[in-house]
């Protein structure tokens, strides 16, 4: 499984897009949406990142075994990688894991729906006391539908990125957004105000779906996936899966737990005023962590490949590279919001306060928490979850040190930056680069050198590639 530079572009451009569709819209959504819509919609996301973890780590879990399937394994393993190769795709093992998707999912997202439509309800008419409206009412219902129908046909996206369809994933990815962006725009230019915002979520999720159909289709018409699966065969898959995929959906919990639980804290101590503050600053610096990770992301298939076979140097080249193009990409990043982004987002919202130091820490801790993230997935790709223990540990003292600073200290924003940060560092945010580190005897050192070297390779093939280009 080779990813080449298409890919990475690709990646790229799909992680912006994704994570960045919010900041490409937030001059026209302050001046479109009301404070209080404004933190509606932030309380709106975090409701539907608490029941994105029914996903329960499925999503991860099934692509990495998609891998290891589109790779060529015999069969799969509970723990570690299997020493059975072989020399092409094993259609069964990959028809067997596409059923298992979709009965899986089918569960996870009705009981999504269930859980929004009843409790995510009641929490809405909570954080609105008297000022809830119908139009916030029926923004709720088209924003569960979004939800129920993303997660429903979530397993496109995996199935794909197991394959290796990395640009092909991604491709879509920016499609669906370009077309939430123009709706977007279109409905609040005329004043459909959250409901519109909402409504061109819905869009872009059933576009997204619909093309992720159809790009893993066309990558796989060469081979055999339309092979009757046993019940028992199903069974058997499932519960290979299973036992790496809970340890991941209580990583994807803590991680909720350590990160978007804040935002509903804000709603229910604060207000929706400091709640928007707070969405916008996090909104920021996940954006910047998500394109400085997307490296990895395209990658990540290979490195999984690399387990596989054991190949520890192509290991050590994608690690290098993955955590040097990571600073770099972030706190360049950092220094850009910090000089131009601020000044803009006042002069769009002249009312909304967002402090430098806040937006620093805040962009410090999600540094910190996304690069221990990217070393995770090094050590999960070949299929060992080590880190759910001290994950689960570290959410409950974060959210709980939280809650403390918050509603008993009235200690706001800086509550929970302080909450998370001493939290992590204490162990996770050292412990598992460390442990890759030691593993693939990398110094600290070999990131700078190695990351530079490649990453300079990388781009003489590039420019070398355009100049004779040109020349032709």
């Amino acid at each position: 499984m080779i990813i080449n530079r298409k890919d990475v572009i690709w990646t790229y451009l799909g992680k912006f897009f994704t994570v960045g569709v919010n900041i490409i819209l937030l001059p026209l959504v302050m001046a479109a949406l009301s404070e209080s819509e404004l933190g509606l919609w932030y309380v709106f996301a975090s409701i539907s990142q608490i029941v994105s973890l029914f996903d329960f780590g499925f999503s991860a879990t099934i692509s990495r075994h998609m891998t290891y399937a589109f790779s060529g394994a015999g069969k799969l393993e509970k723990t570690y990688v299997t020493d059975s190769v072989f020399n092409k795709p094993n259609e069964q093992l990959m028809a067997e894991i596409i059923v298992t998707c979709r009965m899986v999912y089918l569960v996870i997202s009705s009981t999504g729906l269930l859980v929004m439509s009843t409790a995510g309800t009641v929490y809405i008419y909570h954080v609105m006391h008297d000022d809830i409206q119908g139009t916030f009412l029926y923004a709720w219902g088209l924003y569960v539908i979004s939800v129920f129908l993303n997660m429903f046909y979530g397993y496109w996206s995996a199935l794909l990125h197991g394959i290796g369809a990395v640009s092909e994933q991604n491709r879509m990815a920016v499609i669906s957004k370009v077309i939430q962006l123009l709706t977007a725009a279109v409905l609040l230019a005329s004043g459909a105000g959250l409901t519109g915002f909402v409504l061109s979520y819905l869009v872009s999720g059933v576009s997204l779906r619909i093309l992720g159909k159809i790009y893993f289709r066309k990558k796989t018409e060469v081979l055999n996936l339309k092979e009757t699966v046993r019940m028992s065969r199903v069974r058997n898959c499932f519960s290979v899966i299973w036992t790496t995929a809970w340890r991941d959906g209580l990583i994807m919990l803590s991680q909720y737990f350590s990160t978007q639980a804040n935002t509903l804290l804000c709603a229910y101590y604060i207000d929706l005023k400091v709640t928007g503050v707070y969405g916008v600053v996090t909104q920021l610096v996940t954006v910047l962590s998500s394109v400085a990770s997307a490296y990895f992301s395209a990658y990540q298939p290979q490195y999984s490949n690399a387990c596989l076979i054991r190949d520890t140097a192509e290991q050590k080249r994608i690690t290098c590279t993955t955590d040097f193009i990571y600073k770099i990409i972030f706190w360049s990043g950092m220094a850009a919001t910090i000089l131009f982004g601020l000044p803009v987002l006042r002069i769009l919202r002249p009312d909304m306060e967002i402090e430098i130091p806040v937006l620093f820490f805040t962009g410090f801790f999600y540094y910190l928490y996304n690069q221990q993230g990217l070393f995770v997935s090094m050590i999960a790709s070949s299929n060992r979850i080590l880190c759910c223990r001290s994950y689960v540990v570290t959410a409950v003292c974060s959210f709980c040190c939280s809650l403390i600073l918050v509603r008993n200290f009235q200690a706001g924003i800086w509550g929970i930056i302080a909450a998370g940060l001493i939290t992590n560092l204490l162990y996770n945010n050292w412990k598992w680069p460390l442990f890759v580190l030691r593993e693939l005897d990398i110094s600290y050192l070999d990131i700078y050198r190695e990351g530079y070297k490649n990453c300079s390779q990388t781009l003489r093939k590039i420019t070398g590639k355009y100049s004779r280009t040109r020349k032709n």
